[in-house]
């Protein structure tokens, strides 16, 4: 599972659906020096499916594409099994992010957060930690920047706070994916608005 949602990301991380048979002529497609069978390969895909991570395309031959929460997924850095067995809302958070660039994390190794408000901020600290990452590459004019990256720290102080507030954080990454909306269509701002999307529709108690 992790072999292919990461083969996935890297080789279509813009969504577009592929053949997932591609996969087996790669080399991460060997285990222990041992070639992964079709078999294996369906049931990878069948359990991806079922925790929503990618989606299966009805084609000739069929196809499946990475959803925003596979993209989530993929850029937390942990395993396919971790990002499955996060708590939901209503329970206790564990929140981790890996180091990113930029003004979000600094110089952290990680962040963890233990939360029981019934606000799951994993999905915002990510969108923060991504937006930092790609700020530079969207071509924007400098003051344009300046204010996506500040919009970008005010989510992140936000959902990194003892009690995140439901209201600030929706407000701030409503703000980025505006942004980032006028900020055109490049993969990487198209990415970032399907990862505003998807905290802006996770349930909050």
């Amino acid at each position: 599972m992790d072999a292919f949602h990461r083969w996935l990301f890297d080789t279509v991380g813009d969504q577009e659906p592929i053949n997932p048979v591609l996969f087996r002529a790669t080399p991460a497609a060997y285990f222990a020096g041992s070639e992964i069978t079709g078999t294996e390969l369906h049931e990878a895909l069948a359990h991806l499916s079922q925790h929503k991570l990618i989606e299966h395309i009805d084609t000739d031959p069929a196809t499946v594409a990475i959803t925003p929460q596979g993209v989530s997924c993929a850029l937390a850095g942990g395993s396919v099994q971790d990002h499955i067995n996060q708590p939901r809302p209503g329970a206790t958070y564990n929140t981790w992010l890996p180091n990113a660039k930029g003004v979000i994390i600094g110089e952290q190794q990680h962040f963890t957060q233990n939360n029981t408000d019934g606000v799951d901020p994993t999905l915002f600290v990510q969108l923060a930690g991504y937006v930092g990452q790609i700020s530079s590459t969207l071509g924007l004019p400098e003051p344009e920047r300046v204010e996506l990256e500040r919009v970008a720290q005010d989510l992140h102080d936000e959902a990194t706070s003892e009690t995140p507030e439901p209201g600030r954080l929706r407000q701030f990454t409503t703000q980025l994916k505006d942004k980032l909306l006028e900020a055109g269509t490049t993969m990487a701002a198209t990415m970032g608005v399907q990862m505003a999307e998807q905290a802006l529709g996770a349930p909050v108690q």
